[in-house]
């Protein structure tokens, strides 16, 4: 009987200048050394800016990737980052784009990952992010960076793509529970068992989480407001940061819903938990409880509000003098 022929390895696919930097699949563990900085969209750049502060703390003295690709005005969106990260402190930074995903696979840029600690993704349409970036050799080097501890961060767009389902923009406000209007597609899948929706106070979204829940009651609900963002060192827990609030679903007792039945109506779902969660506060996955803030983290907070409060004082003070 003739041998079935061996499956081509995950190298063999690639070109050959790429096969030295980039690991196979099975070599990216599903456990992560690195952390995620989820963020709700609108994060302050202006001022006190707590969240991208986080973000260029943990660039240190690595090399930080902004990558455009959800973004219909990438030099524009990158040029605004490197401002605002450069204010930061940060000093190496490299600015990651394609607009098609050919020019990724006849160019796949992987020197621009040596040395970076930290790859930011900007706002725009999911979509291209995972049709152009997903699966390429520069994603599997990301997501190797990502094991070894690197800190991959995205807002709005760059939010819902870090979870393996995302939910897909369309329309409006989504402010009933019906799954008539849902979209979700696969997401770059670098946290496990959570779906994401970032604008989430200001669009109205409260009802599309709940039918995206619903669906699927194994997977948390996470919202997240403007200027808001969840930080994560591991996949066990994660704290809050901004000025806004985070909404987790949890369907795990869900008794009842006819979701199944897509009457376009407004759907039924009986025994949903929601949580609020507001600055420092955390949250533990395994458990899918809250926490408050701890004792070290309330000082920090009290620490915070002190410095806007003082810096507020400054900007009055000068725009006094001017006037």
């Amino acid at each position: 009987m003739a041998k079935s022929p061996k499956p081509r390895s995950h190298k063999s696919r690639m070109p050959a200048t790429v096969e030295d930097h980039v690991p196979p699949l099975h070599a990216v563990p599903a456990r992560s050394k690195g952390g995620l900085i989820i963020i709700g969209g609108n994060e302050n750049k202006d001022g006190h800016k707590p969240i991208l502060e986080e973000v260029a703390r943990r660039v240190g003295s690595g090399k930080l990737l902004v990558a455009t690709f959800a973004s219909d005005e990438p030099q524009q969106q990158w040029e605004q980052y490197r401002e605002v990260f450069k204010s930061l402190g940060v000093r190496r930074m490299a600015h990651l784009d394609a607009r098609t995903r050919d020019d990724l696979v006849a160019n796949p840029q992987l020197d621009i990952a040596d040395g970076a600690t930290v790859i930011f993704f900007g706002g725009g349409d999911q979509l291209k992010i995972t049709s152009r970036f997903g699966g390429t050799p520069l994603c599997e080097v990301m997501r190797s960076l990502y094991a070894k501890g690197a800190t991959i961060a995205g807002t709005s767009s760059g939010a819902s793509v870090m979870s393996e389902t995302m939910l897909i923009a369309g329309g409006g406000q989504d402010s009933h529970a019906s799954i008539g209007s849902l979209r979700m597609a696969p997401g770059l899948g670098l946290i496990p068992g959570v779906i994401i929706d970032q604008h989430f106070a200001e669009r109205g979204r409260i009802g599309r989480l709940l039918g995206a829940v619903a669906q699927n009651p194994r997977l948390l609900g996470l919202g997240i407001d403007e200027d808001t963002a969840i930080a994560f060192d591991g996949h066990r827990s994660f704290r809050v940061l901004g000025s806004g609030a985070v909404y987790v679903v949890d369907g795990r007792n869900m008794s009842y819903t006819d979701v199944a039945e897509d009457s376009g109506n407004t759907s039924s779902i009986h025994g949903l938990f929601l949580h609020v969660l507001a600055g420092a506060d955390e949250f533990d996955l395994n458990e899918r409880m809250p926490a408050p803030p701890s004792e070290r983290r309330r000082k920090q907070l009290k620490e915070q509000q002190h410095e806007e409060q003082e810096q507020q004082a400054r900007k009055n003070g000068g725009e006094d003098a001017r006037a």
